[in-house]
């Protein structure tokens, strides 16, 4: 059935291909700057939304635990510069490079903390500052972050491609417009093309807001829940009688409920509570007299069924799992239960650690283009020496399976040999020094004089002996 539609073009109806045209759109709407995001909660729309993921941050304990990690692995990873080759001018540029990115006024391990947020809220901006050395090279002054709730409209072309953003200052309300070339901007676009993305927090806001509730409902619970409320029972018709009938004095009387009155305003349980209270009992009316189960003085403590505190406690802890999950640090919650093994925390941990990998990878290609390309730029370098930016493994590793699996190449023929980076990495690992050069040259030297095969020195023949005359 032929196209019918007055809205498209007749030129992109005649069927022909574009190769080297973009014919689509992005499906985000942005309007005079500002992003159309069909929210129906107002609390989780537009600038709001980060007001709120701050609280999920800081009032969560299982967010703010799981985030803090996530940022302690990302810090902790080491960082290295690599020349594009062994050329002096490669090695040159790359050592501006390393120190610039370690000579700044915020330390590097912050710069990447803060850059990693693009995973929960969905992007981060930070914004570069570059100052002239005494001897004319251009490095960075300073990488200063631009909070997320601060960025009031985005600059984008009819292709979603962002050129700047436009700040809000918190201090004077002035809007500071801030291009795209002098940010390090990292945005989690897996789901959609907005250029605020959609990362964790969107995901955990359902779940927080519940846990909250759960957690108010709890609260009112045990405060309400009358069970240990000390009950006292004393003859006060009796004692009131007996004063009017003049037995009793009405200091008397005081004296005899003082202790009473006082126990339960004060029956903190303490080593020195006790009481000691009169054994007998009310009799019945009548003739017979005779005594019944309820005594003159008494204490005891209100009583009850455990009521909807353990279901709600239950979904507590259903929920607490749920927001772990999202994030991927529910190995944090193993052994809190019955359930769980150290093969399964060990599973968790390395699958965390990949994450962390994958998140250091895409910080590694927005460093280069952000804060590399533009380095070069500003000291004219050639952009074909530009060195790659590296960093260590984070994810988990057994050193008894990296160990069993060089001894079992060893066995197949494949020698280890004291001078390979191998060694160092699992010395490392263990927190033992690496070996320096001149004592893996040793090593080497020896393992190759004792893998020479042994040299047989060949005898002489003896003389015949003479023979005897017997013989």
């Amino acid at each position: 059935m032929a196209l019918d539609d007055t809205r498209v073009p007749q030129e992109q109806r005649s069927g022909r291909t574009a190769p080297f045209t973009e014919l689509g759109a992005p499906g985000t709407t942005v309007t005079g700057g500002f992003i159309v995001d069909n929210e129906k909660d107002p609390s989780l729309s537009g600038q709001a939304k980060y007001a709120t993921f701050s609280n999920f941050l800081a009032n969560t304990s299982v967010v703010s635990a799981g985030v803090r990690l996530f940022l302690n692995l990302i810090g902790k990873a080491e960082w290295r510069v690599e020349p594009k080759d062994d050329s002096a001018e490669a090695q040159k540029v790359a050592d501006i490079v390393r120190k610039s990115l370690h000579g700044m006024d915020t330390p590097w391990h912050r710069i990447v903390r803060r850059a990693a947020m693009f995973k929960f809220y969905g992007f981060s901006l930070q914004e570069w500052v570059m100052r002239r050395g005494e001897d004319g090279i251009i490095t960075f002054r300073d990488v200063a972050p631009r909070a997320q709730i601060t960025i009031e409209q985005w600059d984008v072309d009819r292709k979603g491609k962002v050129k700047g953003v436009v700040q809000r200052d918190p201090q004077d309300g002035k809007g500071i417009y801030i291009p795209r070339q002098k940010l390090l901007y990292l945005v989690d676009d897996s789901l959609n093309d907005s250029p605020e993305g959609l990362g964790l927090f969107r995901h955990l806001s359902s779940a927080c807001l519940r846990l909250a509730r759960y957690e108010q409902l709890e609260s009112f619970g045990y405060e309400s829940d009358l069970r240990g409320i000390p009950i006292a029972r004393m003859p006060l018709s009796a004692m009131e009688q007996m004063v009017k009938e003049g037995s009793l004095t009405t200091a008397q009387a005081s004296s005899l409920r003082a202790p009473m009155e006082q126990f339960i305003r004060a029956h903190a349980k303490n080593p020195s509570l006790g009481m000691l209270l009169d054994s007998s009992t009310y009799r019945a009316e009548g003739e017979s007299k005779t005594p019944t189960g309820m005594k003159l003085w008494d204490v005891e403590l209100l009583s009850g069924d455990g009521g909807p505190h353990k279901e709600v406690a239950d979904a507590i802890e259903r929920l607490n799992r749920e927001i772990a999950r999202i994030l991927g640090v529910d190995h944090l919650l193993l052994g809190s239960g019955d359930r769980g093994s150290f093969a399964l925390s060990q599973d968790k941990s390395q699958t965390f650690g990949m994450v962390v990998d994958s998140t250091l990878r895409e910080l590694r290609e927005s460093f280069e283009k952000d804060l590399i390309t533009p380095l070069f730029k500003l000291n004219g370098f050639d952009l074909e020496l530009m060195p790659t930016l590296r960093t260590e493994a984070i994810a988990y590793r057994d050193i008894r399976s990296v160990t069993q699996a060089l001894v079992d190449l060893q066995k197949a023929g494949v020698p280890l040999s004291p001078k390979d980076p191998a060694v160092n990495e699992i010395r490392g690992q263990i927190g033992i020094p690496g070996m320096s050069d001149e004592l893996a040259e040793e090593l080497a030297e020896q393992v190759k004089e004792a893998a020479k095969p042994p040299q047989v020195v060949e005898e002489e023949p003896k003389a015949d002996e003479p023979k005897t005359e017997e013989e």
